[in-house]
């Protein structure tokens, strides 16, 4: 089994893999590969952590669990991905004719846009070398509230660069896009990020911690 049906597996709830949906799967994979393409952006700035809070930018983030995973940390990338409008046209569609492939569909996304972020990783560890990347943080983990995201839209310049907008909730369109932020650090050891930080321990999508 290959990472992406893993994940789109934990997606669906852990569902059974039979074979009716693994071939649901890979067909909802090729055609997410081949039809919606990824974007993302990033930039490096300085920032200043103190208790409870973080400035970056011109912009402070109020949130302990932020501010303690990026403890030691001077700078930080702050980046955004997004699957753009075709997923969503798609998404749209598939709920209206086809439930089961939707639901797939929904959980194939979250998986593609995962696997794009981890290539994005990739790429800021090749500019920052030494430095080590502390684990993304995003906008609604934890007590960073989901309103931050203006932050984010302003200093990555998102409606400019990736043509996102952002709802009065704050709810970032096309819908699967995501922000985050991941510190810079001079010394190695991960610090509690994603689904560790976040205090929804009911979440249906949440990965396992030790």
């Amino acid at each position: 089994m290959t990472a992406f049906e893993r994940e789109v597996l934990r997606y669906l709830g852990n569902a059974d893999p039979d074979g009716r949906l693994m071939a649901l799967i890979a067909s909802v994979e090729a055609e997410l590969r081949g039809e919606v393409r990824p974007r993302g952006v990033h930039r490096r700035l300085p920032i200043a952590v103190s208790e409870g809070r973080v400035e970056a930018g011109g912009h402070a983030f109020e949130s302990s669990a932020l501010a303690k995973n990026l403890c030691g940390c001077k700078e930080a990338f702050f980046l955004a991905a997004t699957l753009g409008a075709e997923a969503d046209r798609r998404l749209r569609r598939f709920s209206a004719l086809d439930l089961p492939r939707a639901a797939v569909w929904q959980a194939g996304c979250a998986a593609y846009l995962e696997e794009y972020l981890g290539g994005m990783e990739d790429g800021l560890r090749r500019e920052a070398p030494g430095l080590y990347l502390r684990p993304r943080f995003s906008p609604g983990y934890g007590d960073l509230d989901i309103s931050h995201q203006r932050a984010m839209f302003d200093l990555l310049e998102l409606e400019k660069r990736l043509g996102l907008s952002l709802t009065q909730t704050h709810m970032m369109l096309p819908e699967k896009s995501v922000t985050a932020i991941a510190g810079l650090s001079d010394v190695p050891g991960a610090r509690v990020g994603g689904c560790a930080a976040c205090a929804k321990t009911d979440c249906p999508n949440r990965r396992r911690t030790l």
